[in-house]
């Protein structure tokens, strides 16, 4: 019998991708972008949302670190598990329709991590 929940992301792999704060901040960026983003704006908005200020405060080898994990690490590992569209070549990245599945782990999340903030 065919399992009905198949084609969904399975919990284990969903903390998985979400296990790693730069990834969960990828997926809530590309998620509130309208459309496929240049890698350098998403760096910036993700720089952006580490420093909880603007990208230009941040130092530059912080930021080309930034870029360097998207482009070696995260940015491939979402997109081999289907939540990104990432074009190494083109330098582009955009979310798929599989990245909703991911929402209600990133919410809970973050609910998570606000809650340890306030103690």
């Amino acid at each position: 019998m065919p399992d009905s929940d198949a084609a969904e992301l399975p919990t284990d792999r969903a903390f998985d991708l979400l296990g790693d704060a730069t990834r969960r901040r990828t997926v809530a960026a590309l998620r509130a972008a309208d459309g496929a983003v240049a890698l350098d704006d998403l760096v910036d908005d993700v720089v952006e949302r580490v420093s909880d200020g603007t990208p230009g405060d941040v130092p530059s080898d912080r930021r080309e670190r930034v870029a360097a994990s998207l482009h070696h690490c995260h940015l491939p590992k979402l997109d081999d598990a289907d939540v990104v569209a990432y074009d190494p070549t083109e330098n582009r990245v955009a979310v798929t329709p599989d990245a909703d599945e991911l929402a209600p782990f990133l919410d809970a999340i973050e609910t998570g991590v606000e809650r340890v903030r306030r103690e």
